[in-house]
Formats: C-alpha cells, structure tokens, sequence
C-alpha cells in the first residue's frame, strides 16, 4: 500500500497540470478511454498533451479514489516528485513529502520517471517543431 492509499489522501489529483507522455495516452487508450475524455492540448503548445481536470477534479478520480490507478499517468506515479522547466524535486505542498523525501527507492523511481517524461516532452516539441518547418 502506497503513502497516499493509506492515508486515503488524494490531493495529488486536484488543481494540477499533468503532461502526458505517448506511452501514458497509449496505455489509457489500450484500456478502454477515450483520449477527447482525459486528454486535451497543454497550454504549452508543441503538440504536447495534458489530463483534463473539471471543476479541479482530475476526470479519473471517482469517489476520492484513481478509477486508473494501475494504469495512471507517470507524472501521476511520481508524484509529489515534481519540475517547474528549471529544478525538479518533491512538491512541498504534498502533506507526505517527508515521508516521500525519506524514501531512497522512490525518488530513484522518480527521477527516472522524470527522466522518461522529460524525453518524451523534448521528442514531441522536436517533431511539432519539424512539421511546422
């Protein structure tokens, strides 16, 4: 059970920019959704792609709880581990971040979730970038 399953916290799933990878729009779409219901254009431009959040909710959380939780988005497996384009580390606004922070095995998993998220970004702005060439 995760720090957020036990405490049955779900802040995480609120007011929040999510960018979604290909994989992470792939998966979701293996599994049955429909990408014009989770996904919309970031604000970013680029091409890139972002979870819909109505009224502040993100569209897969039903009853405070992930309706995808096994197939979630990797900016939602890594959090609180977050980037703001310059520095990346954990969000202090999570009420878990020290237990988060404590956790040797899960900021390697999130630096590496990070690392996958930030290639992909870079991948799609350079093919978004060539189209419009």
């Amino acid at each position: 059970m995760t720090i957020c399953q036990s405490s049955n916290c779900s802040l995480c799933c609120r007011n929040r920019e999510v960018i979604l990878t290909k994989k992470d729009i792939t998966k979701l779409l293996t599994f049955g959704h429909y990408e014009q219901v989770f996904a919309k254009p970031s604000r970013h431009g680029m091409n890139l792609k972002e979870l819909i959040f109505v009224n502040g909710d993100c569209v897969f959380l039903k009853s405070n709880k992930c309706s995808v939780y096994e197939n979630r988005p990797m900016a939602c497996r890594i959090f609180p581990y977050c980037s703001d384009g310059s520095a990346s580390g954990i969000d202090n606004e999570c009420p878990h971040a020290d237990e988060f922070r404590a956790d040797p095995a899960f900021l390697g998993y999130a630096e590496a979730g990070m690392r996958e998220i930030v290639a992909d970004v870079e991948r799609t702005i350079r093919s978004s970038q060539k189209v419009e060439s």
